[in-house]
């Protein structure tokens, strides 16, 4: 049997260790935002577009000229193209690799200084003995049978992290 000791930090501290499991998934939003194609490059596509539908009008056999004048403007407009692109690509690996260390640590600071503040505050109380593991689990509480919150952090974590396991990349 368990007796929930403080409601309140258990559900606070499995709110934060959830959001530390799916900071992964957090991530892909915010940098979507930052890496989005810019108005050069929409441009660009457009007017590849524009002089692929011209060519397609002019015979190739006919007007030979014309029709590759027209595949060497695509051909630069292309690789116009994928260097805006690439550098897109890599701007947003160096964002996303940046939000992600900033959330991890942000969480972490706060997991850090709480666990700091509610040191000796049991969460929950367990009604069996589970000595020797009792002393390792209270410590630094004195409350018997309970489960500190270090101990609370800990579990939680491995926990949140082996059920989300198979979402979070």
């Amino acid at each position: 049997m368990i007796e929930i000791l403080n409601g309140f930090l258990l559900i606070y501290f499995l709110i934060l260790c959830s959001l530390s499991a799916l900071v992964p998934i957090l991530v892909k939003p915010i940098v979507a935002c930052f890496s989005r194609p810019s108005y050069e490059e929409r441009k660009l596509w457009d007017e590849i577009l524009t002089l692929k539908n011209e060519q397609k009008e002019i015979s190739m056999k006919d007007e030979f000229a014309a029709y590759s004048k027209l595949q060497r403007k695509i051909n630069k407009l292309e690789s116009e193209l994928k260097e805006n692109s690439q550098a897109r690509l890599s701007k947003s690996i160096a964002v996303k690799g940046t939000v992600h260390i900033v959330l991890q640590a942000v969480i972490a600071f706060i997991v850090i200084i709480s666990v700091i503040c509610f040191r000796r505050e049991p969460i929950v109380a367990l009604h069996a003995n589970l000595f020797p593991f009792s002393t390792i689990l209270k410590y630094p509480s004195e409350t018997p049978n309970a489960i500190s919150t270090h101990m609370w952090v800990i579990m939680s974590n491995i926990s949140i992290r082996t059920l989300l396991k198979p979402i979070v990349p």
